[in-house]
Formats: structure tokens, sequence, C-alpha cells
């Protein structure tokens, strides 16, 4: 999910618009109301034009699952206000757009949504799917807002974010001569993040290694999981055709590969808690560093001056953390799995195939297909002596993880061969000799 930039679909994101959606929903409920029946008031018309088709339930969804999404986000002037509420603004704009189609020509739309949206199609292909086919019929199109009055009223939902939640702030920043206005999460909001995920965390639904072998897979009984077969959670063949069968040796392939066991390699897990500890980055493994909050000035509660320019300085903070938050969720998610995992002599991993027909774990974590720091926590629990071959594929491998990937064979393993003393030191003392 981080890589797509989508935050709101983060188990932290998830939870925390889980809280924040009914009180953005009353606020705009209640601003609305109060428009209406003063028939007056900031942005009068274009709230009684353009929103009086969408509830504040959905206007509230949108505008929270946008507003995480570029706050959040890695893109470089992600969060900054103009665009983060053009965002929110096109957002609602597009599902307004749907909803007038869907009530002039619902024939229509649903024809461009059977044949044209797929499951690999993101939301803006399937908007621009539906403009361009809808203008090459002769209907009474969909009139564009404009940017401006994206911006107004992304600008309007972003403040019912913001007043009712305290959760998200506006910061300004100097980049040379150039001032930028970004939307930040609030000091208040890192306070309860923590718990949140905490939260979500405990009740969020995992697929995780297996103490037991697997199920098998038939054609008639779905495998992996022992619950599969009531909750129907996973399929042999992702997004594939339930109603083809398929050949015996591929189901009989996946059976096999799912009895076989694995254990954590303790050494690497040593190293890992380690780093873990120290904060120390290694290719993929990104430990939490948490910067700490500035001290509250001793004047805050009764000089509004110094309470601004802490809430600002904490802002800036809290954000740095925020995006090193992001960026070490995998590598903690993954020592949670080796917590949970380390007390255990051996575990499964249920595999499935894709509708192309390669083989996949089930599992997001533990898994021979994981990230090279997840991969080197596995071990075999059945270990074999290493034959020449298997050797020569090691070294392979080893060079191939130094940065040989572009190199030949026969180069990766004289390489190898090479840096004989280099490796053995790596390998005995990881921790001691992490600058080679």
């Amino acid at each position: 999910m981080e890589n797509k930039q989508y935050a709101s679909a983060s188990v932290y994101g998830v939870a925390s618009i889980e809280q924040l959606m009914p009180i953005v929903a009353d606020r705009i409920q209640a601003t609305g109301a109060a428009i209406r029946e003063r028939h007056n008031g900031r942005l009068f018309k274009e709230k009684m034009l353009y929103l009086s088709d969408i509830e504040p339930e959905a206007a509230a969804a949108i505008s929270c699952k946008v507003t995480f999404d570029k706050v959040f986000s890695y893109k470089p002037k992600s969060s900054l206000v103009q665009n983060v509420t053009d965002a929110i603004g096109t957002a609602v704009e597009n599902e307004c757009m749907m909803r007038y189609y869907e009530r002039n020509v619902p024939g229509l739309l649903k024809y461009i949504k059977d044949k044209y949206w797929h499951k690999s199609s993101g939301t803006h292909q399937k908007v621009k799917n539906v403009i361009t086919l809808m203008n090459r019929v002769d209907i009474e199109h969909w009139q564009p807002w404009g940017i401006q009055l994206r911006i107004k009223l992304g600008g309007w939902l972003l403040d019912c974010i913001c007043e009712s939640s305290q959760w998200f702030m506006t910061q300004q920043r100097r980049e040379g001569r150039k001032t930028f206005i970004d939307v930040v999460p609030t000091p208040e909001f890192m306070v309860i993040k923590e718990q949140v995920l905490a939260n979500a965390e405990l009740f969020s639904p995992l697929a995780w290694p297996m103490l037991i072998e697997p199920n098998d897979w038939t054609n008639e009984n779905p495998g992996g999981y022992l619950l599969n077969e009531v909750m129907r959670g996973h399929h042999m063949v992702r997004r594939g055709k339930p109603c083809l069968i398929q050949g015996e040796t591929p189901i009989a392939f996946l059976n096999k590969i799912q009895k076989v066991g694995y254990t954590l390699n303790n050494h690497v897990v040593d190293v890992a808690k380690t780093f873990q500890e120290r904060g120390v980055e290694v290719g993929k493994f990104i430990p939490v560093v948490d910067m700490p909050l500035p001290p509250k000035p001793v004047d805050i509660a009764n000089n509004a001056e110094s309470r601004k320019d802490y809430r600002r300085k904490a802002a800036e903070v809290c954000n740095i953390n925020a995006q090193a938050f992001m960026k070490s969720c995998r590598t903690r998610m993954t020592m949670n799995a080796v917590e949970i995992f380390s007390k255990y002599e051996k575990f499964y991993i249920p595999w499935s195939f894709d509708y192309r027909g390669r083989a996949y774990p089930i599992p997001a974590f533990l898994t021979p297909q994981d990230t090279d720091f997840g991969k080197s926590l596995l071990k075999f629990h059945e270990q074999s002596f290493m034959t020449p071959e298997a050797e020569a594929w090691l070294a392979f491998q080893v060079a191939t993880t130094y940065g040989l990937d572009k190199a030949t064979m026969q180069e990766r393993q004289q390489w190898v061969k090479d840096n004989q003393s280099l490796i053995a030191r790596v390998a005995k003392d990881p921790i001691g000799n992490l600058s080679d």
C-alpha cells in the first residue's frame, strides 16, 4: 500500500478514518443545515448547488480518505494545502459525476463498468473511462466544476476535518525565497496514533504462517487454512474463474510445497534485534526511529505566541516521525511476526496460484518470497548438506545481493572466491563488520 501512496489503506489509516468519519459527517451536516436555514454564509451558492446530491457521510468518507493519502504520502509537495484541497474537490466531483450518470443514463454507465472496469484498474483510470466514453455519445454531459471551485469546496471540507477533529493543521515553511503551506498531522493526533494502531492491529485479519500442515487443495474443497473451507477467504487460483477445473499435476505441486516446514534463523534474528535496538538501517531493514518532541515552554498555558511556536515545532517533529513510521512499517510488522513465531520450532506456509499459474505464499510475512531481510529470517526445518551445485548457486546469490546483479554467472562466482575473507568476517560478526 505504501508504494502506491495509499495511507488510508494502511492499518492505522483505516482505523483512524473509522473514528474520524462520524465526527466530520456531523460537522458537515451542522454547517450545511445552518447555511440552508440562513440562506447565506461562506460558499452558500457552491454548497447548495454542487453538494446537494451527496450526503454528509459520503462527503466525510471521501474527504478523510484523500486527506490521509495526501498528508502521509512520500511524494514531494503532496501535502501542500492547494494539492490536498484540489484532490478532495476532485474526488467529490467524481462521485457526483458518477451519481449524475447513474440517474440519467444508468444502462450506459453499467455497460461501461462491465466492459471497461477491471479489477486491476485504479480509480483514476475508471473515471477517465467514463468521461471518455460518455463524451462519445449524444447525451447531456456532466459539466466539469473547474479547479477554482474544486479547491473552494475541498478547502471547506478540509476545514471541517481540521476543526472537528484537531488531527490536522496547516503549517508554513520556507524554501529559499518561497513560502509553502502544508497540511500536517497535529501533535494531538500523533499521541493517539500509537493507541489507534495497537487496537487496529489486534483485530486486523492478517494472514500468518501455520503451526500445522495446511489442508490439501482439491477441485472440490478449499485448502490452506483450516477454516478456509468455511470462510472461503482464499482461493486456489487468485482472480481466476472458480468454475474451471485444475489439473492433477499443479494441485499436487501446490500441496507438496505446503508440506515444507520452516524455522527461524536465530543468528539473523539476533542481529535484527540488535539493529532494531540501535536504530540501524540496513537495506530493507528500516527500524522505527522517533525524534523526541521539543520541551514545552513554561508559559505555554497563558502565552499564545509560545503556544503557537511550540505547536509549530512539535508538528514538524511529528511530520518527520510520521514519514519515518510509514517507511519502517514493513520492518516493524516483520519483527512482530518474528516475536510471535520465535517460540515455535516449526511452521508451514499455505500457498496458492495466481491466474497466470504462478505460485505465491498466502501469508505476507516470513515467506520465501519476502524482502531480502524477510527471506534471511528463514531456514528449512529439515536441513541437508550442501552439494557443489548448491554452493555455486549460493555464491551466485551472495554476489547478487552485494550488488553484482548485472554480472555474468562466472563473474559473480569469481567475486565470491576473491572475497572469501570479507564474506567470512561478515557472516561470523555482522554487527562488528557493518561498515564492510
